[in-house]
Parts: structure tokens; sequence; C-alpha cells
């Protein structure tokens, strides 16, 4: 008798197929087509699609209005435990005279995310968030060793994130009130158009920027008709980033020999004092390509230096002008983007070496920045990223006898790969910036890693490295190479 193997087998699947179509034709053409689908109504009951609904709690009805509280609003947030361990030893000066070990153990922290949604009628939405840490490693290494202003920014904080009410003034416009993270542009690393949120970046180097943006208070009108939006945003509030300060292992040892250990006085006034900044861009989006154009009249995300004489030198706000563009353009598995922005008035500090002048004195510059990048997404949704921005100060140097403490030209590299493992549960990921044309004003290696455990509880971690260069500002981080852990449960 003749083996019946498997390809035997696959030759004659097709044929099989083909016969009980033929089959079913023809039960089809001699019978009732309702009396063939009968029996699926017979056995098939409804009411087992009931027991496939949630099912509505017991509180709901114990609680006044529960039923509008558990149709109309949402809590969600998250707990985090984390650990920083810097595994160079090195201290940095305290500015109190005296210096802060900063080896070893250098976070030890609980933090926690609310949020709650309210869906209102006619489509109107509150969002509200809040935020906080406790960092116990000041206590496990000692207080006394730090000085108040590192302990102010690092050891606790609460702060609000995102807080506004959003809706529809008509079918085409929406209109956005309160404190919003606007993201614009098309880079993943760099800013060039994205001048509107400040950052928080106490941490350089540890996250990407869109965890780091920090709403600031806005009314923001969004238009949309066909291919084309409109954004238009008045902004009343000045918030800044949150920087390292002064006595810090991320602030250069400069700023801490300042009088005081707090660094620069900071201006007093209010921050919802001055003229409101003001923003807009227009979007086109299209098959295969995309672009926008951007305009911005907007204080700077970080305050700036100012010398007067007979006076300390003090840290204020400065209002920047921006003129932007950004495109996308798809081919395949390719993505080539770019953005060009024009700043002018950014705040530039200069020495005077002359004995009749301060010798330090500050100038408003124009900007020209640009960036180009392409991406390349592979097989097992791998993802190849390279980013090249260069930022040109206009009219340069001016005055050939002051000396300018920033370059002409800066140039910023990045390249980043990423790739899901085990079913997309485990993220990899790896960064590396450098600075310069070749490299030669330091740079930032980032390996990190997400894994999901559950649906609600993951772990992360990571290994961050500075690479050398100039004192300010990266090469001053060479000691802070760290290791990194998080574990995370969200509801």
């Amino acid at each position: 008798m003749r083996r019946f193997s498997r390809r035997t087998a696959a030759r004659a699947l097709p044929l099989f197929g083909i016969f009980i179509l033929q089959g079913a034709a023809i039960a089809l053409a001699d019978d009732d087509v309702d009396d063939l689908m009968g029996g699926f109504d017979d056995e098939f009951d409804v009411s087992e699609l009931d027991e496939l609904e949630p099912q509505t709690p017991d509180w709901v009805g114990t609680v006044p209005f529960g039923d509008v509280l558990y149709e109309r609003v949402d809590l969600s947030g998250s707990i985090a435990a984390g650990g920083v361990w810097n595994y160079l030893s090195h201290t940095v000066p305290d500015g109190q005279g005296g210096r802060s070990d900063f080896g070893g153990l250098s976070r030890l922290d609980l933090d926690g995310f609310l949020q709650l949604d309210v869906r209102l009628p006619g489509d109107w939405q509150i969002r509200a968030e809040a935020l906080g840490w406790y960092d116990f490693a000041y206590h496990v290494q000692g207080r006394g060793g730090y000085n108040g202003a590192v302990l102010d920014v690092y050891e606790w904080q609460v702060d609000t994130g995102e807080v506004y009410l959003t809706g529809p003034l008509h079918e085409n416009v929406d209109i956005t009130i309160g404190r919003k993270v606007v993201n614009w542009g098309r880079s993943d690393t760099f800013r060039v158009v994205d001048v509107v949120n400040p950052l928080d970046n106490k941490e350089p180097g540890l996250v990407d920027i869109e965890d780091l943006r920090r709403p600031k208070a806005m009314v923001k009108l969004d238009a949309t008709s066909g291919p084309w939006s409109a954004q238009l945003l008045v902004i009343p509030e000045n918030r800044y980033d949150r920087l390292p300060p002064p006595g810090s292992d991320f602030s250069p040892s400069s700023l801490a020999a300042l009088p005081g250990s707090g660094g620069l006085q900071i201006d007093g006034r209010s921050d919802f004092s001055g003229i409101p900044g003001l923003a807009g861009k227009i979007d086109g989006r299209f098959s295969g390509w995309d672009f926008s154009l951007y305009g911005a009249y907007v204080d700077e995300t970080s305050r700036v230096l100012d010398v007067d004489a007979g006076s300390a030198p003090r840290s204020e706000a400065n209002k920047i002008g921006m003129l932007g563009a950004a495109g996308n353009l798809t081919r395949g598995a390719w993505l080539v983007k770019a953005e060009l922005a024009w700043i002018s008035n950014l705040r530039i500090l200069q020495i005077d070496p002359t004995p009749s002048a301060l010798p330090v004195r500050l100038r408003d510059r124009d900007r020209l920045d640009t960036m180009v990048g392409i991406e390349w997404y592979g097989p097992d949704q791998l993802s190849v990223a390279l980013e090249i921005v260069n930022r040109h100060l206009l009219d340069h140097p001016g005055d050939p006898i002051v000396q300018d403490f920033t370059a002409q030209d800066g140039f910023e590299t990045a390249i980043r790969v990423s790739r899901p493992f085990f079913r997309e549960r485990l993220d990899l990921t790896v960064l590396a910036v450098g600075f310069g044309e070749r490299f030669q004003d330091g740079g930032i290696f980032r390996a990190s890693g997400e894994f999901e455990l559950t649906d609600s509880l993951k772990i992360e971690g990571g290994w961050l490295v500075f690479f050398g260069g100039p004192q300010i500002p990266v090469g001053g981080f060479d000691s802070n190479d760290r290791l990194y852990a998080e574990i995370k449960y969200s509801f």
C-alpha cells in the first residue's frame, strides 16, 4: 500500500476544499436558505451577550449620584518605586564651603501619579493630573551633606500635571483652557521648533523629551478642515525649565561658587505678569507626506543671565521670536523628516577684555536651527533613527574684541535603535547622542529596557553613560555614569 505522506495531504486539501464548496452550492440550490440558517437561530441565546457586558458595581447604588460618577468619571494613575546607583564615586562643591558626595546610592524614591477625567455633556471634558515623589536616598546618605537648594529640588515634590477644560466651540473648532502640554516638531530627541513648554531636566539624559515637558497655562484653539488644521495659543503663564541647582551633581561647579547656596538671584515677577505669549501653527497632512508652519513669541523655556553695573548677577525672563517649518516624507520602510527655525533675541553671554567695561556682558542674537533625520523600520518592528541638528548664530562674532562663550555653530547628533521582544512584552532601546561636529564636546549613551510583567505591572531599567568634553555642560558630567531601575503599577 502506498504511504499517505504530508506532501500528499497538502496536495489533496485544495481538492477536498473544492469538493466541499461544490456540495454547499448544491445544498443552497435545493433547500430554502431560511431553513438552512434556522438551526443557528434556534440554538443562539441573545441573553448570553448580557453576561459579557461589564456589571455595574454594588457601590453605585449606595453613593449619591453614583450612576453619574460611574459613567462619566474615570480615575487612573500609577505608583512606582525606583533607584539610581552612581558607580563612579565623586564629590561636587555644595556652595557652602564644603563638598557633597554623589557616589553610590543617589536616588531611592517612591512616586505617584493620578489622572482624573470627567466627561461633560456636549463632548466637553475636564482633565486634572497630580504627581509627586519622595526620595529616601537623602535620609540614607544623610541630609546634612547637601545644601538646601538640592534638597528643595530632589528630595520631594508635589506638582500638578495637565489641568484643563476642553470641548467644541463649533463642528470643526475646539477650545482648551488650562495647563497643557503642546508637542511641536518631528524630532524625538532634540528641540528646534518645540519652544512652548519647559522641561523637567533635573536629571539630564535619563528619559526622553516626551516625558519631560511641563504643562503651561494657555488658551488653545484647534480648527480642522479636510487635510488642513490650525492651532492658536495664548500663553499667560511664565513657567521655566526645572534645572539642577548649584551643588547638585548635574550643575557646573562654577555656579556653586556664587554667593549663597541658591546660586543666582531670580527676578521676583509673578508667573502671570507681563505680556502673554502667542504661538500658532498650520498643518497639512497628505498621503505619504505632511508639513507644518510655526510662529511664536514666547519666553525662553529657561531663565537667562542679566548683568548690570553695580548689582549682582541675576536670572530673569527673556522673550524670543520664532518662525519655523517642519515636515515628514515616507517611502516604503523609510521616513525622512526635517525642521527649520529662525529664533530671534536669544541672550548670549560674552567676555569684554577692555579695562573700561564690565568683564561680562550680554547681547541679543539671532540663530538658525536646522534638523534633518531619517528613520528605517525593519523586520520584527526594528526601528533605527538618525537625527542631526545644527544651531548657527548669525552676526558672529560681531565684535572682534569681544569673546563669545557660545560657538557660532553647534552640532548635535543622535542615533536611536529600538526593538520589541517576547511578543512585544520587552522593549529595548539604545540611544547615543554626540555634541560637536566631531563629537569633541562630549556625549551621552543610554541603554534601556522595559518589560511588562502583567497588563498593569512593569519593570524598567538602564545604563546611562556620559562622555567627556568641555566642562560645560555635558563634559562636566563625566563622573555621573549610573545604573537605574524602576517598578511601576498602573491602575
